[in-house]
């Protein structure tokens, strides 16, 4: 398994977020591009976040478009813009709890649907499906704290572990050691011979 967020590589702070939503706020020909940089930038992420509670598609779409109205009426009172990434997470993921309460059920994460089409030879493909369907068994006997979690780290793009500890609402030191502890429980879940790597 792969896919371990790094402030690196996934970028949680963009040096340039502040110099765009001022250009927002000013109005002009350059806001078509900022706004577009913006929602190119955080709205997968936004997705994932949403996802990550076992939302349909239709309802992370209107989760997403919450946050991006919340933004649009509050962009001026941020105090700190490089956190909006982390800040935009936060708020799909308090109006997808809010959602989930009102559907009484238990947010449930499912980050293996986007698991890639077997397009090897017959015979791997008798094993990778084999391997796949041992994988979505395991994955669905984890605990929701688990699932939720390893969803968020198996996002694309992937997420930093600032804007998934904010997601979770969760101290970002935690988060690697509990990452740790549900692969190892995965592991356990796996039948004897198949391996999860990560």
């Amino acid at each position: 398994m792969t896919g371990t967020p790094s402030d690196a590589s996934a970028g949680s702070a963009h040096s340039d977020d502040a110099a765009l939503v001022e250009q927002i706020a000013l109005g002009g020909g350059s806001r078509e591009r900022a706004w577009a940089t913006l929602l190119d930038r955080y709205t997968p992420k936004m997705w994932a976040v949403a996802r990550s509670f076992d939302l349909d598609a239709h309802a992370a779409e209107d989760l997403v478009q919450t946050a991006w109205l919340r933004f649009l009426e509050r962009s001026h009172q941020l105090r700190d813009v490089t956190a909006l990434g982390p800040w935009l997470c936060m708020i799909v993921r308090n109006e997808a709890r809010r959602t989930v309460t009102r559907r009484r059920t238990i947010p449930v994460a499912d980050g293996w649907e986007r698991l890639p089409a077997v397009t090897d030879a017959p015979e791997a493909r008798v094993v990778n499906a084999e391997q796949v369907t041992a994988l979505r068994s395991a994955f669905g006997r984890l605990g929701d704290e688990c699932r939720q979690l390893l969803s968020l780290v198996l996002a694309d793009p992937p997420l930093s572990y600032d804007e998934i500890a904010v997601a979770l609402d969760r101290p970002r030191g935690s988060l690697g050691p509990t990452r740790q502890r549900c692969l190892d429980h995965l592991r356990r879940l796996m039948p004897p011979g198949m391996e999860v790597r990560g």
